[in-house]
């Protein structure tokens, strides 16, 4: 190009930004037509959770025979603490006079705008990603003592030594409440006495994704299923893809009919729901999950206090020795709380 059409002519800019970074998921979807994304106050996120059947007190017994009598603990209560997140937003003295004070002739795009949705979503992306546990399944950050949310990895994954899930203490080892451990295909772990360990844990062991196979992981779960919608398989596009192959060469699938699924597919098989999520796609770890979910036992809570809160732009130049930028920050206090583990399945090598 000559120089002097460089200097003397100016790019042809579009008015507005294109996303590239756009989201969304199945699960919080369902969570949200559901009622049960949950703002509220109060000191923890806590529930009583019901955890035995008394049929062994029952007695059959003949003419003069003398009756039994016995009871159980049954209720537990399960908490949940609040977890905070932040992310900051901030500009300078130079963004607010190029910028900001800008004709609008000038101002292509809105800055301060720009940034404080540009964070909302920032802080939307973070919360996927906690619920994802980040795409591992070490959980350290993302059990009850981390301080992000609670993930769903670990609300499902078979804990070997005894650690605490919703201030409930389990442990695979030590046979410890392993009613409150996520489901196991072999329906080994919460069939055992308690204080006995299981034989395994057949979570992690390398499994191929079929129709046949996926009916026999929900078996499991099936027990605890008031109705077929309230059950949502979901796994990486991949996977999706290729049940989905499987089910239409069978015939046997149906699309789904909700215009709102936008950012992920969607089909029902047997009356249930399966659903991809594309953050599973951008890792190898996470390309082998599959999440067998009961809707129903999930809530996602924010505190009414900090339900993504911006608070005002402060000027740091105001404080001793401070510099020329404007920083405000979006707070989010919350936590993702299942309340029956024991109705859900997760598997870690599915291919």
């Amino acid at each position: 190009m000559p120089i002097n059409l460089a200097v003397a002519t100016r790019d042809l800019i579009r008015g507005g930004v294109q996303e590239e970074v756009y989201r969304r998921m199945a699960f919080i979807d369902e969570l949200q037509k559901r009622k049960q994304i949950i703002t509220a106050g109060g000191t923890a996120i806590s529930k009583n959770v019901d955890y035995a059947e008394v049929d062994d007190l029952a007695q059959s017994y003949k003419t003069g025979e003398a009756l039994t009598d016995g009871e159980k603990t049954m209720l537990a209560k399960a908490s949940f603490n609040w977890k905070k997140t932040q992310i900051p937003v901030k500009y300078d003295g130079d963004v607010e006079i190029q910028n900001m004070g800008a004709a609008s002739d000038e101002q292509l795009i809105d800055l301060a705008e720009y940034l404080a949705t540009k964070a909302t979503r920032g802080m939307k992306l973070k919360l996927e990603k906690m619920i994802a546990n980040a795409g591992s399944t070490t959980t350290t950050d993302y059990n009850d003592t981390g301080a992000n949310f609670n993930s769903m990895v670990h609300a499902l994954k078979h804990v070997t030594t005894t650690e605490k899930y919703g201030n409930i203490a389990r442990g695979i080892t030590a046979g410890k409440n392993n009613w409150w451990q996520g489901a196991d295909v072999g329906q080994i772990i919460q069939n055992v006495a308690e204080g006995t360990a299981p034989a395994t844990s057949s979570q992690a062991t390398a499994v191929n994704l079929t129709l046949a196979n996926l009916r026999q992981w929900i078996i499991p779960v099936q027990h605890s299923i008031r109705a077929k919608k309230d059950l949502m398989v979901v796994m990486c596009p991949t996977l999706f893809n290729k049940l989905k192959a499987e089910c239409q060469a069978q015939m046997i699938y149906e699309p789904s009919k909700d215009t709102a699924n936008v950012g992920f597919n969607k089909m029902y098989v047997d009356g249930h729901q399966i659903a991809d999520w594309d953050y599973l796609e951008t890792s190898s770890t996470m390309k082998k999950w599959v999440f067998i979910i009961n809707l129903d036992t999930w809530e996602l809570h924010f505190n009414k206090a900090r339900n993504f809160k911006m608070t005002s732009f402060k000027w740091a130049g105001e404080l001793p020795n401070g510099y020329d930028y404007y920083l405000a920050r979006i707070l989010l206090a919350g936590n993702l709380c299942c309340w029956q583990p024991n109705a859900n399945l997760f598997l870690s090598n599915v291919s």
